[in-house]
């Protein structure tokens, strides 16, 4: 939250990261954009285009989950950049579908079934024309404000997390 610019419109996608995304602050209500009504993931980076579009004066910030952005936001990443929307996408990168993976573990059932191999989202990123960082650990973190700062393109923030530590958190 506190490497994001301040000013921002911020869209949260559906899926089990949203409990954790929907912490990031706001400025005031209209800045920010739920799409979970939908009841659908993959919804959230369409929408942070839209709010981009419509707010052109501050950043548009997608919150995405991996799965979700495989879904629709990997097609409209090159969106933003074809268009020059002011975009950063965090995509919460588990490497599963999460709700999957929450019940086949509560199941005692494996759950590696729900586990995705996606391809580097960072590299596909800049291929499209676009920027972008990937987080592995605390030291990741110690560039990323400078990142986030001196984008000229729209940013692809792909934060990895352990699809095993984010199933526990949801007990």
């Amino acid at each position: 939250d506190g490497s994001l610019p301040q000013a921002r419109s911020l869209t949260v996608d559906a899926g089990r990261f949203m409990n954790y995304a929907l912490t990031v602050a706001v400025l005031e209500p209209t800045a920010l954009v739920t799409t979970h009504g939908f009841g659908s993931i993959g919804l959230g980076t369409a929408a942070a285009i839209g709010a981009g579009a419509a707010r052109p004066d501050r950043p548009a910030v997608a919150l995405v989950g991996d799965g979700g952005f495989m879904m629709g936001g990997l097609a409209e990443f090159q969106t933003a950049v074809r268009c020059g929307v002011d975009l950063i996408v965090v995509i919460y990168n588990d490497g599963s579908y999460g709700a999957e993976h929450i019940q086949l573990s509560r199941k005692g059932l494996d759950p590696s079934v729900a586990l995705n191999h996606w391809p580097d989202f960072a590299t596909v990123a800049v291929a499209m024309g676009g920027e972008a960082i990937t987080l592995r650990n605390q030291h990741d973190l110690t560039h990323l404000s400078e990142r986030i700062s001196s984008r000229q393109r729209p940013l692809l923030i792909d934060a990895k997390l352990d699809p095993g530590v984010m199933s526990t958190l949801q007990e």
